[in-house]
């Protein structure tokens, strides 16, 4: 499997496509983006769906042009609606185009593997973190030594200490983290040198 990471836009949003037998998924397309429909087209790879880790405009923004463009569904939190939905907390004017909303324990097979949804609040009330693989995609909640912003609507810091708790217990010390900015960690790492949450 193989994961190829886009800084996207102003905020430098992570988004990233993991490809493997042909086929890939996109995790967070957070602008619109010429380069990850190049990349996709340029290897040839057929993909199977979109995947939004949490409903914020910088990792939903491009899931409009992606959509049109690969014709193919896409998967969102249903706790993070109010920033996708005809809702004032959504920035676009239009809702995104979500085809599947997805919750605690829900499961699906792409790229010849199966994905596991966890919720994860804190950051905001339907950040998920997608897990495949001993790999962890975890959106704005767990950055490399740092955590999410709760200075926005609909975050919570003691909400969001407490998720990253219950990573810290759940999830083996060598699980690699990939978030929604900046580089990759893993929960080992996080445990030891996060200066918000450690183990």
């Amino acid at each position: 499997m193989h994961i190829k990471r886009f800084s996207l836009g102003l905020l430098r949003s992570n988004c990233y496509v993991i490809s493997n037998q042909g086929h890939a998924i996109i995790i967070d397309p957070g602008y619109e983006s010429l380069e990850v429909i190049q990349y996709i087209e340029g290897e040839n790879l057929i993909v199977d769906l979109i995947y939004i880790t949490h409903g914020h405009h910088d990792h939903v923004g491009g899931v409009k042009q992606m959509k049109s463009h690969f014709d193919v569904l896409v998967y969102a939190p249903k706790k993070d609606i109010e920033f996708m939905g005809n809702f004032p907390l959504n920035r676009f004017g239009y809702p995104i185009p979500v085809d599947v909303w997805v919750t605690e324990g829900y499961t699906f097979d792409a790229l010849g593997k199966s994905f596991i949804v966890y919720d994860a609040p804190g950051h905001s009330e339907g950040g998920t973190l997608l897990y495949v693989d001993h790999i962890l995609f975890t959106g704005d909640t767990l950055f490399y030594q740092s955590i999410g912003r709760t200075d926005i609507p609909r975050a919570n810091s003691e909400i969001l200490y407490h998720t990253i708790k219950k990573m810290y217990r759940i999830f083996p010390k060598e699980t690699i983290i990939y978030p929604g900015h900046g580089r990759h960690s893993t929960i080992g790492h996080e445990q030891q040198f996060n200066p918000f949450v450690r183990l």
